[in-house]
């Protein structure tokens, strides 16, 4: 049993913004994820580990000779198969869909995607909507407008949507071809959040003006005081640029460039909030901006407008902030200025810190991704800028494209929250992370929520060759982390080419945990499974030895679980939570797993994998559960019912995380 806690009041606050008004919210960015919430990725990547990352059907097996394979049928790009359709998305609610991303070989010498895309809402009969896939990303058909939606041309190479999906209680996303590259990020909102399911007739024109409108601050925060700072700064010197006390937020940062200049390197824009010693926002000055090779982002939040590059991420503060901008380059920077917006309105009291982290490596064949962020604490994701070049010319270069140094292209991105082993987001290549295909075919270009402002054989400004620099938001699918983050990338196919890598992450967070383990069971423990009181209909005894996907897709875990029908145990939560997750070690090797979930005897929902994957079978799978079946419990007696699983229900371990309130 673990020891009690005092319970900390919690206020009274909005919801955050939900859907088409989530895409477009600056104002409430900065406040933290409410417990539950999760952001998670299905794509087409290679179940073995290697980069086999797409699916191919009958459709398009032949277009395979056209890149130099042999055809063959993938089924990387689909879960499962449903009549003549293929099941590409499959989750429950309450949910959304923040982005959907594909790219194919028909794109590419069929002129266009084929086949056709499905939406079906909430166990419904018929499809709510059912399209080409052409007119999904071609920019024109409502609510898939521009630049809410854009095929390859408008994004170098990919076809993406935007448009939240929401859906209160089910989604399936089907198709009827065989996609080729695909991803779909969603988040899972708190059990019990109250969500209208799509319209495929609403009007997402508001929302898509405000995008459009790129260059003007979309908040709706109005500064109380904007001051104007001339800035002459020496080489290793650095200017304290701006100060205050007390609360509030920088609303908004803006620098004035002489006419056509580039930000020169070595510059570093540091913030120092709530009195802390040591800057929690420190940012290459041309990264922030997304101009690592010269040119700029032009995106919602941050990038150029002419000669005034601009910075809209707001930067809340509650016992004053500063900010300083470090020379450690070898010139004078000077002739420029910098307009800093800000408002002494306090702060909400979910409103997080703004961190920026940057990093940057040269990486050799290693065999281990290049990590962008590993932090602890709480908070969420909002934006990434990356660069990348070869390390070598030569080395970087597939067997079926002789000749062209892009491999370093080809990594997988993989993000791991919570400690999670399972990364919850596994991507496809470093382009499509940013919404472009075969290495930004036909960009650079710059789009409201991501952009390839800038390409290049070299360049004086970073390393490497055929150098490539992206940038990405996160906004209704701000990826929140309650205990710990890793996002990481591969460099190369299996991260096997050099690589030059350089990166800023921006995101919201406070140092401490509001996610603690609070309890585990060691299925095949006598032990373990006694002291939680754990019992099993149907059980079938089991062993598995397999990895998890990810950076450790090559280190083979053994471990003894069971197969079962109907599962009970109990296990220990804080008193004071504010909700607990359940994360289950599973096999996801044989299908699709479901199970009715039961606290002290009240439902809780479904807890539902679609996930499959025969080869790197481990996975950990959560399921959260509302602070109202657990708040003011030591321990909750968890029951589940498997009995109508399309596949054995398997578990190997069972772990209780309980939210907690952070120190105020």
């Amino acid at each position: 049993m673990t020891p009690t806690r005092t319970a900390t009041p919690s206020p009274t606050l909005p919801p955050l913004p939900v859907g088409l008004g989530a895409l477009v919210d600056l104002d409430s960015i900065a406040e933290l994820r409410p417990p539950g919430m999760r952001v998670e990725q299905v794509s087409s990547y290679d179940r073995s580990g290697g980069n086999l990352d797409f699916g191919v059907g009958p459709d398009t097996a032949e277009l395979l000779r056209k890149v130099g394979a042999e055809p063959a049928e993938i089924d990387n790009s689909y879960l499962y198969r449903d009549g003549d359709r293929y099941v590409v998305f499959d989750e429950l609610g309450p949910g959304v869909v923040y982005r959907i991303w594909m790219t194919g070989l028909d794109a590419l010498f069929l002129g266009g995607l084929q086949g056709d895309i499905a939406f079906e809402l909430d166990d419904e009969p018929a499809p709510r909507l059912q399209l080409p896939r052409a007119e999904l990303f071609g920019g024109q058909r409502a609510p898939f407008v521009t630049p809410l939606a854009g095929d390859n041309k408008a994004s170098a190479g990919g076809f993406y949507s935007v448009v939240p999906i929401p859906f209160a209680k089910r989604l399936r996303i089907t198709t009827s071809t065989v996609p080729n590259w695909m991803h779909v990020t969603y988040a899972k909102l708190p059990p019990g959040t109250t969500v209208e399911s799509f319209d495929p007739v609403a009007d997402s024109g508001a929302a898509a003006a405000v995008l459009a409108n790129v260059g003007h601050d979309p908040k709706n925060a109005v500064p109380s005081r904007e001051d104007e700072v001339d800035l002459d700064v020496a080489p290793g010197a650095a200017q304290a640029v701006w100060e205050t006390g007390g609360a509030g937020a920088i609303l908004r940062l803006e620098l004035t460039a002489p006419a056509g200049a580039e930000i020169p390197l070595g510059l570093r824009l540091q913030a120092f909030f709530d009195g802390a010693s040591a800057a929690q926002f420190d940012a290459p000055l041309d990264d922030l901006f997304g101009a690592s090779l010269g040119p700029a982002a032009r995106s919602l939040a941050f990038g150029r407008d002419g000669d005034r590059f601009y910075f809209y991420f707001p930067m809340p503060y509650r016992r004053g902030a500063r900010l300083s901008l470090l020379n450690q380059g070898e010139q004078r920077f000077a002739g420029w200025r910098i307009r800093v917006a800000s408002t002494t309105a306090a702060p909400s009291p979910r409103a997080a810190i703004l961190h920026a982290r940057s990093a940057s490596a040269r990486h050799e064949p290693d065999g281990r991704d290049y990590i962008l962020l590993d932090t602890a604490g709480t908070g969420h994701v909002v934006a990434v800028v990356l660069t990348a070049g070869c390390g070598d010319a030569g080395r970087c270069q597939l067997e079926q494209l002789p000749g062209i140094d892009g491999a370093h292209l080809e990594g997988d991105e993989r993000v791991s929250i919570d400690g999670s082993r399972y990364p919850q987001i596994h991507g496809t290549g470093l382009e499509d992370f940013f919404n472009g295909g075969f290495y930004f075919l036909g960009g650079p270009v710059t789009l409201p929520t991501h952009g390839n402002p800038a390409q290049a054989p070299t360049s004086p400004r970073r390393p490497g060759l055929n150098l490539r620099s992206a940038y990405r938001l996160f906004l209704g699918d701000a990826i929140p982390f309650s205990s710990h983050i890793r996002l990481g990338i591969e460099h190369g196919p299996v991260n096997d080419v050099p690589a030059e890598m350089s990166s800023l992450v921006l995101y919201y967070a406070i140092d401490e945990p509001t996610l603690i383990e609070t309890d585990h069971i060691e299925i095949g423990s006598a032990t373990s499974e006694s002291a939680h009181q754990l019992a099993a209909e149907g059980r079938v005894n089991r062993t598995l030895r397999s990895a998890f996907r990810g950076d450790d897709s090559d280190v083979e875990i053994e471990a003894a679980g069971i197969e079962a029908a109907r599962t009970s145990f109990r296990v220990a939560v804080t008193p004071d939570n504010r909700g607990v997750r359940l994360r289950r070690l599973a096999d996801i090797g044989l299908g699709r797993q479901a199970a009715t979930v039961l606290v002290d005897g009240q439902a809780a929902g479904t807890w539902y994998t679609a996930d499959v994957n025969p080869l790197l079978r481990w996975a950990d799978l959560d399921f959260d559960i509302p602070a109202a079946l657990t708040a003011g419990r030591e321990a909750i007696d968890v029951t589940l019912d498997a009995t109508q699983s399309p596949t054995p229900w398997t578990s190997f371990a069972y772990t209780a995380l309980s939210y907690v309130a952070r120190d105020e």
